[in-house]
């Protein structure tokens, strides 16, 4: 009879040591996944930005050209609604002019514009779904 007393408040210390230590396990894995997936749509969303810097648009005044563009992606929120993940990106675009001949790039002022995208998985890869930028 003194066994089973001596045993029993072994096991509740046991179990509420590792109650609460599988707990923070599953939050540190659920907060890993969640900024793995932050970090994948934003490289989606910078996807998105730098094809539309790519895009042909207006020549700057002066003869140059405008050669190149580098777009990145700071994503500020996440929504998800079903399959589908709303994000709202600041995106930081930096166009680049040349000579005519393609030479002597340099950088001119940067510009930052505020976008929401919602993107819904496409196996591995996200699919822009709709460009809500226009509606905020």
């Amino acid at each position: 009879m003194d066994r089973k007393h001596k045993v029993g408040p072994a096991a509740v210390a046991a179990v509420l040591v590792a109650v609460p230590a599988g707990l923070v396990v599953r939050n540190q894995t659920a907060t890993a996944e969640r900024e793995a997936e932050e970090r994948s749509l934003e490289q989606a969303a910078e996807e998105v930005l730098q094809r539309v810097a790519d895009a042909p648009g207006a020549q700057p005044p002066g003869g140059d050209v405008r050669n190149q563009a580098d777009a990145e992606a700071l994503v500020r929120w996440v929504g998800k609604k079903g399959a589908r993940f709303t994000v709202d990106v600041d995106g930081i675009t930096t166009p680049y002019t040349s000579d005519t001949y393609g030479r002597d790039l340099r950088p001119t002022v940067p510009y930052v514009g505020q976008h929401r995208f919602v993107f819904e998985r496409d196996g591995s890869d996200w699919r822009l779904v709709k460009d809500l930028t226009a509606q905020r």
